[in-house]
């Protein structure tokens, strides 16, 4: 198992596979939002759904624990690779803002040593596997 460590404090990283499925998941979480926006309300509520599931892309690792819903799911979360804290809001939004921009190509990083990928090089942060002792 790979591990990253930060001021002393081993964390194990997250595998590739669990990355994938916490995307695959709240890639789920915002098609739910717009769909269940849009069956009600149509037109304009898929628009009103198209922004709160941009909203939540953009600041979803900065939810509690660093996590989003995928990240839950998966258990892995998002911490600051300099302090070991839990991803910020503003963490958060630079590292999925660059991943809403580049897609596919932000993740050829994420073969690395730390298996960062562009948006977190540039937020500074790291995606680990967590457990009852992190």
């Amino acid at each position: 198992m790979d591990q990253i460590e930060i001021q002393g404090t081993q964390y194990p990283l997250a595998t590739l596979g669990q990355r994938l499925l916490a995307q695959i998941v709240d890639g789920a979480v915002y098609f739910g939002i717009v769909l269940l926006t849009v069956l009600p309300f149509g037109f304009k509520g898929g628009v009103v759904g198209a922004l709160i599931a941009g909203l939540y892309l953009l600041f979803q690792d900065g939810l509690a624990g660093g996590q989003s819903f995928g990240k839950r799911l998966t258990k892995t979360a998002v911490i600051d690779a300099r302090t070991g804290q839990w991803c910020s809001f503003w963490q958060s939004f630079v590292r999925n803002l660059l991943l809403s921009l580049l897609n596919f190509i932000d993740w050829i990083f994420i073969f690395g040593a730390k298996r960062q990928r562009l948006g977190d090089l540039a937020a500074g942060t790291v995606v680990i596997q967590i457990g009852p002792d992190v």
